[in-house]
């Protein structure tokens, strides 16, 4: 192989990953807006009932999101042109949040926000691991970190910034880092459409298109996989009744005022950070079963910890755990996905299955939360969302131990 060549195959290997690395970045910061969403409602006079229907709309309308996103991803052949349409409209509808006043605003905005970021995570995703089609998977994981490292930084400069009249310059912030990862993906996409070109001309055994929806749903019902989707959903519903409300409970029981919103995401994301690449390491060393395991167990002590915390320093300090669930159950469920199936599947398998992981459980966990805080207490969602948590952890002892449920060994 000639010099020019080993440049050319060096470049092949590199560029993908730096695009997608970036553009990773650059959504999780822009993304990271999602910290302040319930205290924007409360600060807008909305009561506790109101922001839970808020909370459950916008994850309501996630929920249908991956209907759309599955009749483009088959028309355009991938993932990418989705992702750009839906990082757009993201930007758009989170620049405008912050001038809303009133409840029927919010309830038409908000939920349009929440459709497309729903689907933010999903199709980068898919279009990572698609770019990865020569990596072994701890390097998603890595990948991932990028993210995590996105959300610290919009999570930092928003420390920046700790009066409430700040809001709409953070929201425009946030956009603008859509913006940018919008340009990003933009790029990498052109540059692989080159690609894709050149590999049809040399490989006459062309992928075939993605499946259809009731293909999709048949593969979701494989016992393995519905069992996975089972236990992610019901740690999801509680995780997302704790995070849903963070910002109101951090203002209303310890009185610190808005910096304390942004400390709290940051001490998250920055203890993520380290938990995304110790998953890669228990990865390649002892399988994705026990990357999931750390996944589930870890929100157990976070949950249950977040529920007996009795100082503002406990509770920070149950936040070190909350990377958690996305570093090792839901980045360990993509893999899953990815391992267990086919190239021309899994894009729309990573929609798809976030409905049932994450959509239906957040858009219930968004109402609950929101009648729970009016029935009983702020506190009372926190107690709540730690007793699920336990339950959640018995199935996957259940499902993920040596003699348990999920019976393919080279997929976890």
């Amino acid at each position: 192989m000639g010099l020019g060549s080993i440049k050319d195959h060096k470049a092949s290997k590199s560029t993908p990953l730096f695009g997608v690395g970036l553009a990773m970045f650059l959504i999780f910061a822009g993304l990271s807006s999602s910290q302040f969403h319930s205290y924007l409602f409360e600060s807008n006079g909305l009561r506790d009932l109101q922001i839970g229907i808020l909370l459950m709309a916008g994850q309501a309308a996630a929920i249908f999101s991956p209907l759309v996103q599955v009749p483009i991803i088959r028309k355009f052949g991938g993932p990418r042109l989705p992702l750009m349409f839906m990082i757009a409209g993201a930007s758009v509808t989170l620049s405008l949040l912050p001038y809303m006043h009133h409840f029927w605003s919010f309830l038409i905005l908000f939920p349009a926000f929440s459709f497309c970021a729903a689907s933010v995570f999903p199709l980068n995703a898919a279009s990572t691991l698609e770019a990865m089609q020569n990596q072994e998977h701890g390097a998603f994981f890595r990948i991932r970190s990028f993210g995590t490292l996105g959300f610290l930084v919009g999570c930092l400069i928003s420390l920046c910034f700790p009066v409430l009249s700040d809001l709409p310059f953070l929201y425009r912030g946030f956009s603008v880092s859509l913006i940018l990862a919008l340009g990003v993906v933009y790029w990498d996409f052109r540059r692989g459409v080159r690609n894709v070109k050149l590999s049809k001309k040399s490989d006459s055994n062309f992928l075939p298109s993605a499946p259809h929806f009731r293909e999709t749903f048949r593969l979701l019902r494989e016992p393995d996989t519905l069992r996975l989707l089972i236990l992610l959903g019901l740690m999801n519903f509680a995780n997302a009744l704790a995070i849903g409300v963070q910002g109101n409970y951090l203002l209303n029981r310890w009185e610190q005022g808005q910096r304390s919103i942004s400390m709290a995401w940051v001490i998250s994301t920055a203890c993520e950070v380290p938990i995304m690449l110790l998953c890669a390491l228990l990865l390649k060393r002892k399988g994705l079963r026990v990357v999931i395991g750390l996944g589930i167990f870890g929100t157990l002590i976070k949950l249950t910890g977040l529920a007996a915390a009795g100082s503002l320093w406990q509770y920070y300090l149950a936040l070190t755990m909350h990377g958690c669930f996305f570093a090792g159950a839901l980045t360990g469920f993509n893999i899953y996905l990815d391992r267990r199936y086919q190239q021309q599947e899994r894009a729309t398998l990573q929609t798809i299955s976030g409905i049932f992981y994450g959509g239906i459980p957040s858009a219930l966990a968004g109402l609950s939360s929101g009648w729970i805080w009016h029935v009983f207490s702020l506190r009372s969602v926190y107690l709540v969302s730690g007793a699920i948590a336990f339950p959640a952890a018995f199935y996957a002892f259940f499902l993920l131990n040596s003699k348990g449920k999920i019976s393919d060994p080279y997929v976890l």
